[in-house]
């Protein structure tokens, strides 16, 4: 009990510090002010490719499982932490992002992915502020590609889910994004959720298959949902909530 209440304080601790930095607008387009809370995720038809090849539905993923994803322009593995947030039942928005390559991603609308700019650097945006021709990274016949978003649809589906894994990234659909959203900045929020990371590497070595309670959690976990409470409390303008 008290190093899962530890875990909790250093959490806690990183997200009030990332809630009192300034977050740089884009230069996509200005957030709305109201909308709602929560992990904000993937569509539950949702494919993702493990390290051996194969594919698996996103609502069947499992702690420890070896992802494809990709950082700074190789393709890598990282493994599968927890679910952040998961809602089997549950209707949500969707942003559905169609690239020239016919790869497709659903994200809820402040769901962050990675684009390339004409200058070649990366840069993370909200779902809802890609636009007809941003270049995405794509996985397309075994190789990273750029490919333009040529079609956006605005959808109903159900079921969704916020997979966290070590390296903060993962490949839907063979589309490169971010693990993260309601943050304006990928990289902060990978540092500062370190601490999960931290106490799942503690978990696996004392042999902890399933430290998170993926199989039997339904909904936003316990310690995003009291870390979403504070940053409407706090500052409700400093992230996306």
């Amino acid at each position: 009990m008290h190093s899962k209440t530890n875990i909790f304080y250093i959490i806690l601790i990183g997200f009030i510090i990332l809630l009192n930095i300034d977050s740089s607008a884009s230069d996509h387009d200005d957030h709305d002010d109201h909308h709602d809370g929560g992990a904000q995720c993937f569509s539950g038809d949702s494919l993702i490719k493990l390290s051996n090849g194969e594919y698996k539905e996103i609502g069947n993923l499992q702690s420890s499982d070896e992802i494809i994803t990709i950082d700074q322009s190789k393709i890598i593995s990282t493994e599968m932490i927890m679910m952040l947030d998961k809602q089997i039942s549950k209707q949500a928005l969707f942003y559905t992002l169609k690239t020239d390559t016919g790869n497709e991603i659903s994200l809820t609308e402040y769901h962050l992915i990675p684009t390339i700019n004409s200058h070649g650097n990366e840069n993370y945006l909200f779902a809802k502020q890609i636009k007809i021709g941003d270049y995405l990274f794509v996985l397309f016949n075994g190789k990273l590609t750029y490919s333009p978003v040529i079609n956006i649809t605005i959808e109903m589906k159900k079921g969704y889910y916020a997979p966290l894994t070590m390296k903060g990234t993962l490949l839907v659909n063979n589309v490169l994004a971010s693990c993260y959203a309601n943050v304006n900045n990928h990289h902060l929020a990978q540092y500062y959720m370190a601490p999960f990371r931290y106490y799942y590497k503690f978990a696996r070595f004392i042999s902890l298959n399933d430290p998170f309670n993926i199989n039997k959690t339904e909904g936003l976990y316990w310690t995003v949902n009291i870390m979403l409470y504070f940053a409407r409390y706090f500052r409700l303008g400093a992230l996306c909530l």
